[in-house]
């Protein structure tokens, strides 16, 4: 973690918590210890109760995955209308910022706020069965940064979801934080498939931006999509992943190896790739059971790779 990153995080929160809070709204942080919290750790569940009390944490129930409670996602009360924040908060930024890189945070947000938190709480784990996956699979833990983000880009009127919580700043699985603003419900909240799809596939995602991330940071003989942003991922990453992802969907792959492998080279070589004729016929003998993406990619040299790349369109994002 980078000096730059983690100051740029607590002004976020600082922001957030100072400016952009109400006088009549609490300070919430949510935590997740199922993404796992070092013990002793002064933002642990049982060091936040026993310095800030009993009632100033509130479990969501999340009994859909977690059987647990004590793996539960805690609802953390930093501060009450009217109180100025305390050092848990810059701590809670600094946690935020060294997990930016993490496959699973345990810091899930900021939350603004003038409702009791069992309401909260109650809300937040009322929308993980919302949100259910397609059937047969299970709820959804929309709450987690990068579902979050996903949510908000595939559920047009996303920030209805937010019910009591005004204002929601998380993590965007990019190295920063966001703020998502709640929306006002008009009439039932519809669900399109298409978002309880990208929850189902969102660890392939989450692993997917994992590998990004490596590639970044690593040395290549040829790769002009190459991101050499301090981040380590640009903007709106998770959402260029999930639209890489249907597009190699939609062309036939279905193996979880080829679809990876399809979307890392869409990202570090061209994101077009799959208009190619060659890329066509390779993932076409992919997705047909006859080569895997990897063995075949592997054989073409820097030379190859820039002959392709130079007869595309051009592109303007990832994906």
């Amino acid at each position: 973690m980078s000096s730059q990153s983690a100051q740029g995080y607590l002004q976020l929160v600082d922001h957030f918590a100072n400016q952009q809070r109400q006088p009549e709204e609490a300070l919430y942080l949510l935590l997740d210890p199922f993404a796992g919290c070092p013990p002793g750790h002064p933002l642990g569940i049982a060091a936040l109760t026993e310095a800030l009390g009993n009632d100033a944490v509130t479990r969501v129930d999340n009994s859909g995955l977690v059987q647990d409670p004590e793996r539960w996602p805690a609802l953390v009360r930093l501060a009450s209308p009217g109180e100025a924040t305390t050092a848990l908060a810059v701590l809670s930024a600094t946690c935020a910022a060294r997990e930016a890189t993490a496959t699973w945070h345990y810091v899930c947000g900021w939350l603004l706020s003038e409702r009791p938190a069992d309401l909260i709480a109650r809300h937040i784990s009322q929308q993980c069965q919302v949100l259910h996956q397609p059937k047969p699979h299970g709820i959804t833990a929309w709450f987690e940064p990068v579902r979050l983000a996903l949510l908000r880009a595939t559920l047009k009127n996303a920030g209805v979801v937010l019910g009591p919580v005004r204002s929601w700043l998380h993590p965007d699985g990019c190295g920063s934080c966001t703020v998502f603003e709640r929306q006002p419900l008009a009439g039932e909240l519809v669900v399109p498939e298409a978002a309880r799809a990208t929850q189902h596939v969102a660890p392939q995602i989450i692993q997917l931006l994992g590998a990004w991330r490596r590639l970044n940071a690593a040395q290549h003989t040829y790769a002009p999509w190459h991101f050499a942003g301090s981040s380590g991922l640009p903007e709106n990453a998770p959402t260029h992943v999930m639209n890489l992802m249907l597009k190699a969907f939609k062309q036939g792959l279905r193996d979880r190896a080829d679809i990876q492998c399809m979307c890392l080279h869409m990202v570090m070589i061209h994101p077009l790739l799959l208009q190619h004729p060659t890329i066509q016929r390779d993932v076409a003998q992919a997705a047909a059971g006859e080569q895997r993406l990897a063995a075949r990619f592997a054989s073409y040299d820097d030379r190859t790779w820039s002959r392709i790349v130079a007869a595309l369109p051009q592109a303007r994002s990832y994906s």
